[in-house]
């Protein structure tokens, strides 16, 4: 596609000097449009340890414009505060978006519902452009529910209302929103950017006496269902001891899942919590390994699905996420209930096949997909088919 559009985004969660994960898929989304477009993004954080009351940083990365405002939260009484700190949150978008006037943009793609929709809104008023949503929280999904409130509820079904659109990451967060009446006309699935040139499989057959099983995730047991997982590993090791585990990632239950895991009598070298692994380390791990599970109660999308495939891994994961659309019998299997008999059966399988795949093939079966080109392409065209329906209206 050779047109080149302009466009601002304005999102919830965006990678900053105080910590740069959150919304990592968003900037790599950013990247890669930025490849054949103009992108800017605005993006409001707090920070305890700011010197002054608000700071605006300029940055351009890898092609995208990006402004970053921090504020300094209030202290104090406790009602006081968060008013004046509402304030504070409102001034920093619009000293964001006054410190690059004049520009022009074409749409403005706004990320996670609530309030940084009102300002997606916001924005395109003052630009006279349309605005398309793209959620990625799980709020919506039962188990969860955290999507509360009446005045939240309202709001957002008004900001999706007068919006051009909306955009899932996966088909049941989309259907899951739609179960809580956030609905669109014009709704589409385009799922996150994975660096697929960097997650290969390695050129050496990993050489190990007995399967490495891998977990990775952020430790949320409440929707990752660790302790399901602790639970089936458990139950297999009763019959069999032909595999280790390795846990890659860290988060909130990380030492209660710990503690867990030596209550049920798994410890080194069964099991392995390895902590936080990021970029090369992850990788390795990546193909090094046999195998990875996912046991999840529910996923707005799965990452670690795709990156497990495309370093040619074979993947056990609950129907969760993207995982029923690019699971099949040629690169892994579907639990059908996140229940421990279930992990336990899913597991027992593969240790018995994963050897039989192919490891380029499994890395071929999402290359396409999900690559920066590819889903840069996908939300390209979207743009223009609210353009030109913005203008025909």
């Amino acid at each position: 596609m050779e047109t080149s559009l302009k466009i601002l985004f304005v999102p919830r969660w965006y990678p900053s000097r105080l910590d740069h994960m959150p919304g990592l898929f968003i900037r790599r989304q950013a990247e890669a449009l930025a490849k054949k477009n103009e992108v800017r993004v605005i993006s409001v954080h707090p920070d305890p340890d700011a010197v002054e009351k608000y700071e605006v940083v300029h940055t351009v990365e890898n092609s995208v414009r990006v402004c970053r405002v921090y504020y300094r939260p209030c202290s104090g009484f406790p009602l006081l505060s968060r008013l004046l700190g509402f304030i504070r949150y409102v001034r920093a978008h619009h000293m964001g978006y006054m410190s690059q006037v004049p520009f022009s943009v074409d749409i403005v793609h706004g990320h996670i519902f609530t309030r940084e929709i009102f300002f997606t809104w916001y924005m395109a008023r003052k630009q006279k452009c349309p605005y398309v949503i793209s959620e990625h929280w799980s709020r919506y999904f039962q188990g969860n529910l955290t999507y509360k409130g009446w005045l939240r509820k309202c709001m957002s079904r008004w900001l999706l209302k007068r919006s051009s659109g909306l955009i899932a990451v996966s088909e049941p967060l989309l259907k899951a929103m739609r179960g809580v009446h956030l609905e669109h006309p014009m709704s589409w699935v385009v799922p996150n950017v994975v660096d697929v040139s960097a997650y290969i499989p390695s050129i050496k057959k990993p050489e190990n006496s007995k399967a490495v099983i891998l977990h990775v995730s952020c430790f949320e047991n409440k929707s990752k269902n660790i302790s399901g997982f602790l639970e089936a590993l458990t139950e297999l090791y009763k019959h069999r001891n032909d595999f280790i585990v390795q846990m890659i990632g860290e988060g909130p239950d990380y030492l209660a899942l710990q503690q867990y895991a030596g209550e049920l009598g798994l410890r080194y070298p069964q099991l392995e919590f390895k902590g936080l692994k990021e970029n090369a380390e992850l990788i390795e791990l990546y193909q090094s390994a046999s195998f990875l599970v996912q046991s999840s109660y529910y996923e707005t999308f799965g990452t670690v699905v795709v990156e497990a495939l495309s370093c040619g891994l074979p993947v056990v994961s609950t129907g969760t996420g993207i995982a029923p659309g690019i699971i099949g019998k040629g690169n892994g299997i579907i639990i059908e209930q996140p229940h421990v008999d279930e992990i336990v059966k899913g597991i027992k399988e593969m240790l018995d096949i994963y050897s039989n795949f192919d490891r380029n093939k499994l890395h071929e079966s999402v290359a396409g997909e999900f690559s920066g080109d590819s889903i840069s392409e996908q939300l390209a065209v979207i743009y223009l088919e609210i353009l030109r329906k913005w203008q025909k209206d």
